[in-house]
């Protein structure tokens, strides 16, 4: 056990043999060990009769083990008969929060805590669509070139509108060495995050909490852990600021810091590194709106999640549509994937605590972007604003998935690139071919304000996605 072994406290009390109604019924949370700074899942039985409880905690070797227990006005203890564990809890409200003790020395030894809330007697639901107007001053694109948004930079600052990049895995407040991002992305996630905080600031079922944040890359755009040794997670992963964890919104706490919504553990002490239950802790709709918001950005490529946590989320964005919440078309692209039994290919283990967000890398590949014209007159009577794009040799401009072509305007607003409308030329008569594509000029002007605005094309080509951006003077 790892928490070491019994200690009697002085001033326990002794059983009530009618039992205290306060504790009965179901209770999940979680609990801590300080020896290995591990937090794990946590699942408490208390029985009407008030002389034993139902402790859940695998990560100790807890099984479903049935502890005698205690109770006196709002306090509990449990203990683990000859494993020299003890447990006390102080009831606030509908949570339990105690400490873990140990005395092989001959004395009190606090090694631990733990915490847990009564379960919900009905299954949360989401509040009523489509929700609040949210305020649209966090941009979630980036309107530059490759090069300025895929730079990695560190994710800043750490505490923002509807999210908390906090210390882990070794960092420390002060040395976040983990938590490097590419520019784009970090932009997404302060959006994704701040819109869900938004539109649920009226669901009204547990917290509102800022959701956690977790690996990303470091900053040489390696990844976390290779500095000192000891790189955190497979090749190809969290490399060049593509990718970052980002923690589940919870049920049964009081934050939505990284830690597993479900039980994780088969046998004694083996962890199975995936849900082997159905996720009791998971925040279905915050879960589920977040992804939604993630996916309104063309870059995301995947968030992956556990395999029976994938389920769960994917009825809960179908739930979503039907509510008025997700646009069905909407819906059918977000990209969440998860491993599906049978599939051992797919099988991505350690996504039982958090979400892996992943998006397409920006490819350098473009020599030209010219927006015409440069200036726009407001009274004009235009319809069009025409991009031409040159690429490197060796890559045929008529290739460009036109579907993928658009133009972001201010980091809030893309315009698609109009169908029928693509030609191959050499505008600048430089030998090397373009392809100009166009787009509504009513839509940008009545978007951008008077005065010179940096625009971004965005497009792919054979799966491969580039970005350049040129100025444009608006009066």
């Amino acid at each position: 056990m790892s928490f070491g072994i019994l200690v009697t406290i002085p001033g326990a009390s002794t059983a009530f043999a009618s039992g205290d109604p306060v504790f009965t019924g179901q209770w999940y949370g979680r609990a801590v060990d300080y020896t290995i700074d591990s937090s794990s899942y946590i699942d408490i039985q208390f029985n009407q009769a008030g002389d034993f409880a139902i402790f859940h905690i695998p990560a100790i070797g807890l099984h479903n083990q049935y502890l005698p227990a205690s109770y006196d006005v709002n306090e509990v203890t449990a203990e683990v008969p000859g494993e020299d564990i003890l447990f006390t809890g102080t009831l606030d409200g509908n949570h339990i929060s105690g400490s873990v003790w140990y005395t092989g020395f001959g004395f009190p030894l606090e090694v631990g805590d733990w915490q847990v809330f009564s379960a919900l007697e009905s299954p949360p639901q989401p509040g009523s669509a489509p929700g609040p107007m949210c305020d649209d001053s966090i941009p979630i694109y980036c309107a530059g070139d490759a090069a300025h948004c895929a730079e990695i930079v560190p994710f800043d600052p750490d505490v923002g509108p509807g999210y908390l990049d906090y210390a882990l895995n070794g960092e420390t407040t002060d040395n976040q060495y983990r938590s490097f991002i590419r520019r784009d992305g970090m932009m997404l996630t302060k959006y994704a995050a701040a819109k869900t905080e938004c539109k649920t600031t009226d669901w009204n079922y547990w917290n509102f909490a800022p959701v956690g944040l977790g690996d990303m890359s470091e900053a040489d755009g390696s990844i976390p852990g290779t500095s000192i040794g000891r790189p955190g997670h497979p090749p190809y992963t969290h490399e060049y600021g593509s990718d970052i964890d980002v923690a589940y919104y919870q049920l049964y706490a009081f934050d939505n810091l990284l830690r597993s919504v479900c039980s994780s553990y088969e046998g004694y002490y083996f962890s199975a590194f995936h849900c082997v239950d159905p996720p009791h802790g998971l925040d279905p709709w915050r879960t589920a709106l977040f992804i939604s918001h993630l996916s309104e950005h063309p870059l995301l490529r995947i968030v992956y999640v556990d395999w029976l946590v994938g389920p769960v989320l994917d009825d809960a964005l179908d739930e979503l549509v039907s509510r008025g919440w997700i646009d069905a078309g909407h819906r059918a692209a977000i990209p969440l994937v998860y491993y599906v039994e049978g599939d051992e290919e797919q099988e991505y283990l350690f996504h039982h605590h958090h979400m892996h967000v992943s998006m397409n890398h920006i490819y350098d590949i473009l020599t030209l972007v010219d927006i015409t014209p440069d200036l726009l007159n407001r009274k004009s009577q235009g319809k069009f604003i025409t991009a031409h794009i040159e690429l490197i040799a060796g890559l045929d401009v008529s290739e460009i998935d036109l579907s993928t072509v658009a133009l972001i305007v201010d980091g809030r607003t893309m315009v698609p690139a109009l169908e029928g409308y693509a030609e191959v030329s050499d505008y600048n008569s430089n030998g090397i071919p373009d392809l100009a594509v166009k787009f509504e000029r009513i839509s940008v002007t009545e978007t951008i304000a008077s005065g010179t605005s940096e625009l971004a094309v965005i497009g792919s080509i054979y799966g491969y996605f580039f970005q350049g951006s040129d100025t444009l003077k608006i009066n």
